[in-house]
């Protein structure tokens, strides 16, 4: 597919799948914060939703979308996250920073933004800064599971203490697998992920892989949920669709939705977050 057409089709995907606005309204505040990396600032926000009734300070999640941006799937787990007493920050690690993938830098380049996104969230009175997690969809699940690296921890957080919890779905875990291998241990915090067997980019395989290794060598239970047939995007409720991804098997993405495993996905989700974050 030529980039002009490459273009022509995400603009009309994305059309079909809006998420979240980016101005604050009567049920979400902005918060604008910078990357913690002096050497790329880059400038971000995200959308911080308060649950109505919780008990305050009240643990909360930051939510990372994927490559394409803030859709329907932060909104479609925000919900049940705020029922369960958990306050949701949304981020936006897109705009003005990348389009496409053609474009998207490298994952290093959103850790500082995700642990700058912590910082944020341990300065408001509201939320309790010892129960905060971090989830996320394709780039925001690698994003989640990069997270959960001590060295990573250790890089951009010092001393403190880093997420209480990290859920990634379909997080292309390919790239994590290395690390382990090779040494890197992590920060304890419990992991759970949620993947298709059909994933173009390899988690039927990868993931599998990583539970064991991560046992193996750590004496750690990855928590996973498996769906068999189900693609990469499984929980985004739109067309299915065929985009250029390098980091796709044969560069080919693809994404179709199953409503099985999604609705699956929810009351997991909410339940490993409850008692995850449970004081």
């Amino acid at each position: 597919m030529n980039s002009l057409k490459y273009i022509a089709v995400i603009a009309a995907f994305l059309c079909s799948v809006s998420g979240l606005p980016a101005r604050a309204d009567s049920t979400a505040s902005r918060i604008n914060f910078a990357s913690l990396d002096a050497s790329h600032p880059h400038q971000v926000y995200g959308m911080l939703y308060l649950p109505e009734k919780t008990s305050v300070p009240c643990p909360a999640v930051v939510l990372i979308h994927g490559t394409i941006g803030i859709d329907s799937r932060g909104a479609l787990y925000r919900q049940p996250l705020l029922n369960a007493g958990i306050a949701v920050f949304e981020v936006n690690f897109k705009d003005g920073i990348y389009n496409s993938t053609f474009d998207r830098p490298p994952l290093a380049t959103f850790l500082p933004l995700a642990f700058a996104a912590l910082k944020e969230l341990r300065k408001v009175p509201a939320i309790d800064p010892n129960r905060i997690a971090i989830m996320g969809f394709s780039l925001g699940g690698a994003i989640t599971l990069s997270a959960a690296l001590d060295e990573n921890r250790k890089t951009w957080m010092g001393a403190e203490k880093g997420f209480a919890a990290h859920a990634g779905f379909y997080p292309v875990a390919k790239y994590f697998v290395p690390k382990i291998e090779n040494g890197s241990v992590l920060t304890g915090a419990p992991i759970i992920v949620f993947y298709g067997t059909e994933d173009v980019y390899g988690d039927g395989d990868a993931i599998p892989a990583l539970k064991t290794l991560l046992k193996q060598k750590l004496n750690f239970d990855l928590i996973t949920n498996e769906y068999p047939g189900a693609a990469h995007g499984f929980n985004l409720n739109a067309p299915a669709i065929s985009y250029f991804d390098p980091a796709a098997k044969n560069s080919k993405g693809y994404m179709g939705y199953d409503a099985k495993a999604t609705e699956d996905s929810l009351p997991k989700l909410v339940d490993f977050m409850r008692k995850s974050l449970a004081k």
